[in-house]
């Protein structure tokens, strides 16, 4: 959690372009090593190769490129509460695509995670009772 506050601080004037670009660049370079190590014995099918390019390189630059774009717009506190979205849309994509049942523990566990993103916004705020022996 202490990246996007720290991307907010140093990277701040940099376009997000550049951001998510150097991101991914040393990304790549860092597993690279990791990913010759473990090549398949055989060249993968065209469709293996397209999923992996579409998912990889279309669908991570471009959700790099709107984190990086949130950093710089609305800050960097509340891009990092954007992580605690992931599971509502794994609930709700989970029920739409593979057909698995919400229950009310799984719309329980959403429902604090929704409350503590919207106290971490300031969207639900909790009053605050006066100190002992001051009046309001």
């Amino acid at each position: 959690m202490r990246a996007p506050l720290y991307a907010g601080t140093r990277l701040a004037k940099a376009p997000p372009i550049v951001t998510s670009l150097g991101t991914l660049v040393v990304a790549t370079v860092t597993m690279l090593p990791l990913g010759a190590a473990q090549l398949p014995d055989h060249v993968p099918s065209w469709k293996a190769i397209g999923s992996v390019l579409a998912l990889g390189a279309a669908g991570l630059s471009v959700a790099y490129l709107l984190y990086f774009a949130l950093i710089t717009g609305a800050g960097a506190s509340y891009a990092a509460l954007v992580t605690y979205l992931v599971p509502a849309l794994a609930l709700g994509y989970g029920a739409a695509f593979l057909d698995e049942a919400i229950t009310a523990s799984a719309l329980g566990g959403l429902a604090l995670i929704l409350a503590g993103v919207a106290l971490g916004t300031g969207t639900l705020r909790i009053p605050r009772r006066a100190p002992v022996g001051e009046t309001p």
